[in-house]
C-alpha cells in the first residue's frame, strides 16, 4: 500500500473515542466524551420539577444548555445549542413525563476541531446513563472539504483552517434517518451526497463505541450484548 493510499484511509476515519461514565456525582447521569483532542462533559437530570410557565400538560420541557470553556456564551455557542436541543427533543419521549422537566447541560472543555458532533455525542451517552425515555440513540460526524478538495472526516482544528465547506450529520440508531444537517461554504450536490454516506458509515463506529461501553458499564460483555441481540431477533 502506497503512502497516499494510507493517508486516504486515515482522512475516512474518526479519531480515539474515551468516555468516562459519571464523573459527575449532582446529577442523574454525565459523562465525560474525546474525540481525538477535543473534550466535553455533559450531565442530565430528569424528570425534575418544572416551572409553571414551562409547563405542559401533554409532554415534559426540555432545558438544554451549552456552556463554552471560558467566558459567557457568544452566538456560536448559542446556535449550538439550539442545533442540540432541536436533535433532543427529536429524540426524547417527552410524552412519558408529562408536567416534568428534563434538563441536559454541556459543558466544552477543550476544542480541537469537530465540537459540534462531539456535544452531540456526549448528550447522547449521557442521556442514556441518566436514563431519560428516548425514542432512539443518535450519532453526530463531522467532515470538511480542504483546499484540495479531499474529504476528511472529524478533522482537527488546524485542518479545519483553509476548508472549502463544512459539514456535521446527524443519524438515528434505527432507521438511519438524518436528524441534523449543517453546511458551511461552497460545494457540489455530488460531494454533499458522497459526505453523506461517508458520515452515515463513520456513524456505525460511535454506535458500536456506544453499545460496547454503556455494556461494559452495566457489567455486560459486547459477546452478551450480541447473543442478546440475536435472541431478540429471533422472538420477533
Amino acid at each position: 500500500m502506497g503512502k497516499s493510499d494510507t493517508e486516504e484511509v486515515a482522512k475516512d476515519k474518526l479519531r480515539l473515542m474515551k468516555c468516562k461514565f459519571n464523573p459527575l456525582s449532582r446529577c442523574d447521569g454525565s459523562v465525560m466524551y474525546s474525540q481525538g483532542a477535543t473534550v466535553v462533559i455533559a450531565a442530565v437530570m430528569g424528570p425534575i420539577e418544572v416551572k409553571t410557565q414551562s409547563l405542559s400538560i401533554e409532554c415534559s420541557y426540555l432545558e438544554c444548555n451549552y456552556r463554552p470553556k471560558a467566558g459567557l456564551p457568544q452566538v456560536k455557542e448559542r446556535i449550538r445549542e439550539a442545533a442540540i436541543r432541536d436533535v433532543l427533543e427529536l429524540a426524547l419521549l417527552s410524552e412519558i413525563y408529562p408536567r416534568s422537566k428534563m434538563s441536559v447541560q454541556i459543558q466544552e472543555l477543550e476544542d480541537r476541531g469537530s465540537i459540534d458532533a462531539c456535544a452531540l455525542n456526549a448528550a447522547c451517552l449521557s442521556m442514556l446513563i441518566g436514563g431519560l425515555p428516548l425514542k432512539y440513540s443518535f450519532a453526530a460526524v463531522h467532515c470538511i472539504i480542504n483546499e484540495e478538495g479531499e474529504f476528511i472526516v472529524d478533522p482537527e482544528l488546524s485542518e479545519t483552517v483553509h476548508q472549502q465547506a463544512s459539514f456535521t450529520f446527524a443519524f438515528d440508531s434505527v432507521d438511519g434517518n438524518l436528524l441534523l444537517v449543517q453546511t458551511k461554504g461552497s460545494f457540489k450536490i455530488a460531494q454533499f451526497n458522497d459526505i453523506e454516506c461517508i458520515c452515515r458509515a463513520a456513524s456505525a463506529d460511535i454506535f458500536a463505541f456506544y453499545r460496547s461501553n454503556i455494556g461494559k458499564y452495566h457489567g455486560r460483555s459486547d459477546d452478551v450484548l450480541s447473543v442478546t441481540s440475536k435472541e431478540a431477533t429471533m422472538e420477533m
